[in-house]
């Protein structure tokens, strides 16, 4: 119980500031997202020691941090999309919801066994459920609520359906690679297959890979656009911590390494091609996320010196950094412009200068240009298949040819705001003191990140 200290911790100040929302109605709801922040934040230290074996957990605090940061800095549209005015009444659990969220994705990454894991997992489903469909006022975001929940339920019965067929095979609920290759040696290898397979597919929900990824373009474009981050990061890190964990008992067997990086092309081919055409960014950004997706999903193909994708935690958190830098440029235009099509940053360049280069820095790392933080993290990638050496006829080229797609659709957005002309009477979009933080923080990151391969003699 005293590894779990920190989630009674948040589970507590979750439960406190829900109090504080029924009885200080006065007070302005967005200190609860201050104060969440802060107390997610001082959670690091408990995870300070042994940085790398919790560096799932970390990047699962940061982005929750990061979400109810910009939760802070859009409460205009919390506000008016949750009562019909600009009061703040009623709008105090949207920043509550994500603590519950972290404690899910904290808890599963401790998980001893296949229940903690589940039971984990439904804490963070759940509560995203409720932040999806929280504008309930919001066609859109009611339409989201409602194709998460249903797809997020059909995502949990295959889930389901595996933990019971490993627990028949296996008579325990405990998942090591010791009982799982005890399986594999005797008969019931091709049921412990089937178990694997329904658990990849419960997982692939979580980080939006083929053939479960049909939810995340409408969900992202309906939900809240803070929620989107969330989901864009924070869940994505949960699902990948789970999927580190389901293919661990089967890290270097043959048949798995080919279901996984047909999974990893599969969903960069969907994610990438699916991007091209769009005209809403946070569609654009949906289809993003499932490409990223299959750039991460080739790093779980073999392992190195034993240990099973060790180099994809650095992704996520460069994925971290680029995806909350183009939420938080995403956010300030929906509030200030209205909207959240493409063509709404057009003249940003003009108008706004310094916030265009910080957005020119975000799409540029998504895309994978030269000298950003997104560039190393896709080489990672790259030279790890390369160097594994396994499906190179057919993985590889399907990487360089997404790869290269990837610059048309971040591009439209960087082509916008500098060669078309600002609507008439464009004023200057007021960059919030918070945002405003973040994305020279996040463009700082990114350009450093950059320059790293300079600085190392090589990469595995």
């Amino acid at each position: 119980m005293q590894a779990y200290i920190p989630e009674f911790i948040l589970a507590g100040l979750a439960m406190l500031l829900l109090l504080a929302e029924t009885f200080c109605k006065k007070t302005p709801k967005f200190i609860f997202g201050l104060i969440g922040a802060a107390g997610t934040l001082a959670m690091l230290p408990f995870y300070m020691e042994g940085l790398y074996d919790n560096i799932y957990i970390i990047l699962a605090l940061v982005a929750t941090a990061v979400t109810l940061l910009l939760s802070v800095d859009f409460r205009a549209v919390i506000n008016l999309s949750s009562n019909d005015s600009k009061s703040q009444d009623g709008t105090g659990e949207f920043y509550i919801l994500p603590l519950l969220a972290c404690v899910g994705i904290t808890s599963l990454c401790k998980a001893s066994n296949l229940v903690e894991l589940f039971v984990s997992l439904e804490v963070l489903t759940l509560s995203s459920f409720i932040m999806v469909g929280y504008f309930r006022r919001n066609l859109g975001s009611t339409e989201a609520g409602i194709k998460y929940l249903i797809l997020g339920a059909v995502s949990t019965g295959f889930l389901v359906f595996g933990l019971a067929w490993y627990f028949g095979i296996t008579g325990t609920f405990i998942y090591n690679e010791t009982i799982v290759s005890h399986a594999l040696a005797a008969q019931t290898a091709p049921a412990m297959y089937l178990a694997l397979a329904m658990l990849l597919l419960g997982t692939a929900f979580k980080i939006g890979a083929v053939p479960m990824q049909l939810w995340i373009p409408d969900v992202y474009q309906g939900a809240p656009t803070p929620v989107t981050a969330f989901l864009s990061v924070a869940s994505k890190v949960a699902g990948f911590a789970l999927l580190g964990i389901i293919l661990a008992p089967f890290a270097v067997l043959p048949p798995v390494e080919f279901v996984v990086a047909l999974m990893a092309a599969a969903t960069l081919l969907v994610g990438n091609l699916g991007a091209i055409p769009q005209t809403n960014l946070k569609r654009m950004m949906g289809y993003s996320s499932i490409a990223q997706a299959g750039f991460i999903l080739p790093l779980f193909i073999g392992t190195v010196d034993g240990q099973l994708a060790p180099n994809a935690p650095f992704y996520l958190a460069v994925y971290l950094v680029m995806t909350f830098g183009a939420f938080f440029a995403l956010a300030m235009i929906r509030i200030q412009r209205g909207s959240e099509e493409i063509s709404a940053f057009r003249g940003l360049g003009k108008t706004n200068p310094r916030l265009a280069l910080a957005v020119t820095i975000m799409f540029a790392s998504l895309a994978g240009v030269p000298l950003t933080a997104g560039f190393f993290a896709k080489m990672i990638s790259f030279v790890h298949v390369i160097n594994t050496g396994l499906y190179l006829g057919w993985m590889l080229p399907v990487m360089i040819v997404c790869a290269a797609s990837g610059f048309y659709y971040y591009f439209k957005v960087i082509r916008s705001m500098y060669w078309d002309k600002p609507a008439e009477n464009a004023e200057p979009v007021q960059v919030p003191a918070i945002s405003g933080v973040m994305l020279a923080a996040f463009s700082i990151f990114i350009v450093l990140g950059g320059l790293m391969p300079l600085f190392l003699n090589s990469i595995r």
